[in-house]
């Protein structure tokens, strides 16, 4: 019997040196890792929105990048700066890394080296105007230029050379290339009034000269430029660097959401996530179906007649539509008679309820007397006027036969206290002339994210204008014609029903008898997109019920080996949520849990669920 105690060596291993002992046990515990590595569930695919640190995710501007995503339906998770630098998990499950402006001008050397390997490597990354152009030990700009200008492509925030010039301010510029390259919406970009020649002007509705600020930018190292100023600075750039690429966009995208300017955020972000990085997204419409809104306000008898006229045409037989109704006696001044009187007019409470009937939506459009209100209710005279919100609320319910829910302000003029009196009043939805260019979107005002659960609906401007009342409009200076906002508007239909979003578009019925071309071929084409399954005509209330039921799923893909996994879940069923895939690696579709349906359209795989609160879909 051997006299080795219970934890000794065998003598025949007593030879081995250490060093091979050492060797010997980083494999096996290389191997153990290994395989819970390669047991742990993979990590979904997202973007990364860097914060300094957690404090910053309580400012608006950080809240209108995460919303944006949430509206446009993209995967994205925050991280801190400390986070991201410690990070030991697979980084390709970081789709992108996006370095917001305002709330991220701070970073740290190490930061902004770790950014510079992740890109070389193979990492995509987005940077925003005044990311990262402060210096952690100075508190100031970095010398000579930002640290990230390898990364963009081109020399910016050069305050060394500037100083006061750093910054700019301007109009924006993109060619139709810059159009289809970023999918910009028809009537954003100003090609027939442009300054500059075969460029086209960056417009919304309502200003003659739409001013952004940006970095004055210097020598290039690659950068393509996307969009830029009539000096030739670069706004949007794109840059091949290492095995990874860079998208800067010199604009104060999340600062502008916040000032009811939240286009150039949303479509960044959706051409960052969508384009750049390949992600899927989740529709912001029913089934993957694009369509637009078509929204008529009612303002005074002179509507009575058109709208008639309409309705003998058949025209109310298709949609549904929003029309919206001024219902009070007076239109321009007290005593004038020129309203639509509805407690009192038959004929247009009969008209009303024939049109809900059908499935329109009857909504209100302001208080009681259009212009009256539209012109003079303000902040400080809520008590004179919000009972003109509730006697057109009584009126029109009492017209139709049940609550409104759907609301436009006459002129735009919405005061803060009338959106809170919709908030108490049950309403789901509002016409909103700001963010123009979106689809239903949480709109912030003046820096502050907004409370409740509104939806507004902004308008869709082509150019300046957003109507055709504006094409008469003798004080413009520079007119259009039907043909120019007819073209706009099948352009219009064509590009909801592509990227699967939705729009609005207001009109006054009085206007529809001078313009009969212009709405026939608005239909024509709507039926002709119909037809292929690739476009709906959508209410406010309709699409508002339809944001508020899908903010409440919450989703992943994973992507593992040759396969994708879509997992989602939530509270309400997810009838109609739609899961947009590109089409070019998947040849099947297979539902493992829950109802679903997949189909493929052009380039895309769209997943449909039905009525469940549960969904798991592998995608090979």
């Amino acid at each position: 019997m051997s006299a080795q105690g219970q934890g000794a060596v065998p003598g025949r291993l007593r030879s081995i040196p250490a060093r091979w002992w050492v060797l010997a046990v980083a494999v096996v515990l290389t191997s153990v890792l290994a395989g819970l590595y390669a047991a742990a569930p993979a990590p979904p695919r997202t973007l990364v929105l860097l914060v300094p640190d957690s404090a910053a995710l309580q400012q608006p501007v950080a809240q209108a990048w995460i919303d944006a995503a949430r509206e446009e339906g993209l995967p994205l998770e925050t991280m801190t700066d400390d986070a991201f630098m410690r990070y030991s998990g697979n980084r390709d499950s970081i789709a992108g890394v996006i370095l917001p402006d305002i709330v991220h001008k701070v970073a740290s050397e190490l930061l902004i080296s770790q950014l510079h390997s992740y890109v070389k490597t193979g990492g995509r990354l987005m940077i925003a105007y005044d990311a990262a152009v402060l210096d952690t030990h100075t508190g100031g700009y970095s010398a000579g230029q930002s640290r990230l200008s390898r990364l963009a492509g081109v020399r910016y925030a050069m305050y060394d050379d500037l100083r006061d010039l750093t910054i700019g301010s301007g109009p924006v510029y993109g060619n139709h290339d810059t159009e289809k390259e970023l999918g910009m919406q028809p009537g954003k970009l100003d090609f027939k009034y442009s300054s500059v020649p075969g460029m086209g002007e960056m417009t919304t509705y309502g200003y003659v000269k739409l001013q952004h600020s940006y970095f004055r930018t210097g020598t290039r190292y690659g950068a393509r430029t996307v969009m830029a100023t009539q000096q030739g600075d670069v706004v949007v750039g794109r840059n091949q660097y290492g095995d990874g690429e860079v998208l800067l966009v010199n604009l104060p995208l999340g600062y502008l959401k916040t000032r009811t300017d939240g286009y150039m955020l949303h479509r960044m972000l959706w051409h960052f996530a969508v384009d750049v990085a390949q992600l899927p997204r989740l529709a912001p419409v029913p089934r993957g179906e694009g369509g637009l809104v078509l929204n008529l306000h009612i303002d005074s008898n002179a509507a009575q007649a058109p709208l008639l006229q309409l309705e003998q045409w058949d025209w109310f037989k298709t949609g549904p539509f929003s029309m919206h109704v001024t219902a009070g006696p007076d239109t321009y001044e007290p005593g004038d008679k020129l309203g639509m009187d509805l407690d009192h007019n038959p004929v247009m409470q009969e008209f009303l309820h024939r049109q809900a009937a059908l499935g329109h939506e009857v909504g209100n459009h302001g208080g009681w007397n259009h212009d009256i209100f539209g012109g003079l209710a303000t902040e400080t005279n809520r008590a004179d006027y919000e009972p003109w919100l509730d006697a057109n609320n009584r009126s029109v319910a009492q017209a139709v036969g049940k609550p409104v829910r759907a609301y436009s302000a006459p002129e735009g003029n919405q005061p803060v206290w009338s959106t809170k009196w919709l908030e108490r009043n049950g309403f789901k939805a509002y016409y909103f002339t700001g963010d123009t260019g979106l689809g239903p979107t949480r709109s912030y005002y003046e820096g502050k994210r907004p409370e409740g659960s509104l939806w507004a609906f902004p308008v869709s401007n082509y150019l300046k204008i957003a109507t055709f009342e504006e094409l008469e409009d003798p004080k413009r200076a520079r007119t259009f014609t039907g043909d120019d906002i007819g073209g706009f508007l099948i352009k219009l239909s064509n590009y909801v029903a592509d990227q699967r979003v939705a729009r609005l578009f207001y009109f006054h019925p009085p206007a529809a008898p001078r313009y009969t071309a212009v709405m026939e071929g608005l239909m024509g084409e709507a039926k002709r997109l119909a037809a292929q399954g690739r476009f709906r005509w959508y209410t406010m209330e309709r699409l508002a019920d339809f944001m508020s039921r899908r903010e409440q799923a919450q989703w992943s893909v994973v992507r593992e080996s040759r396969k994708l996994t879509l997992r989602a879940e939530s509270t309400q069923s997810m009838q109609e949520l739609s899961w947009i895939f590109p089409a070019a690696a998947i040849s099947a579709v297979e539902v493992r849990k829950g109802k679903a349906e997949a189909r493929r359209q052009g380039n895309e795989w769209v997943v449909t669920a039905g009525d469940t609160r549960e969904l798991v879909v592998v995608l090979r």
